[in-house]
């Protein structure tokens, strides 16, 4: 018996049959694609989104999975998003500090702090804070590519020097849709309207403010 277990410990530590295990190099041990890193919410790239603060946390490029993390800071009495359905993302929603009210297909759901919410692809959403205190959500997206949205309206804003819900509005609407988003101001409840930071699509017959 001492002998089988002298054979598998000389095998173990690389001296069975006369041979030794070759070291690995740092080649072998590492691992391809992005590496890991301890970060805080505070390190993202701050964006002047319309509607709402909009902090950039984990990019697609930082995970092989694609994921994109984004922390959004929503007025008192703003919109954050108008009712609107994804055709190739899924969005998950943790809030964090505050509260505010989803949209759930037809469905209005309040949603304090510790709220998570759960929005697959194919289905219609929104969300916006109809309080008189600010409200901190995260936001993950996968797959995370849409995250380009928020980047391309920020610049489409600047290039055309958009000052006007109508033009805001109308750089949304052409940036969404060519993420295959469709925005549908006809079912933004009542108990949105007037908020601050809604934009003026075209043909949804509601101004913003």
């Amino acid at each position: 018996m001492a002998s089988v277990f002298t054979a598998i410990w000389a095998a173990v530590t690389g001296i069975a049959v006369g041979l030794a295990f070759v070291p690995a190099t740092a080649a072998d041990t590492a691992q391809p694609g992005p590496l890991p890193r301890i970060t805080h919410l505070e390190s993202g790239v701050s964006l002047p989104f319309p509607g709402h603060a909009t902090r950039q946390v984990v990019r697609p490029r930082d995970t092989p999975s694609g994921l994109s993390m984004l922390e959004l800071t929503l007025a008192p009495r703003s919109l954050g998003a108008p009712p609107h359905t994804h055709r190739d993302e899924d969005e998950y929603f943790v809030v964090m500090e505050g509260a505010v009210m989803f949209l759930n297909g037809a469905e209005e759901r309040a949603a304090p702090a510790g709220t998570v919410a759960i929005l697959p692809r194919g289905h219609r959403h929104g969300f916006w804070n109809p309080h008189e205190q600010p409200a901190r959500l995260l936001l993950m997206v996968a797959p995370g590519h849409f995250e380009s949205f928020f980047d391309d309206v920020v610049i489409r804003i600047r290039e055309e020097n958009a000052d006007t819900p109508e033009r805001i509005g109308a750089i949304l609407g052409r940036e969404a849709a060519a993420r295959n988003v469709r925005i549908e101001m006809e079912h933004l409840p009542v108990s949105a309207h007037g908020l601050r930071g809604a934009p003026a699509l075209p043909g949804s017959g509601l101004s913003g403010r």
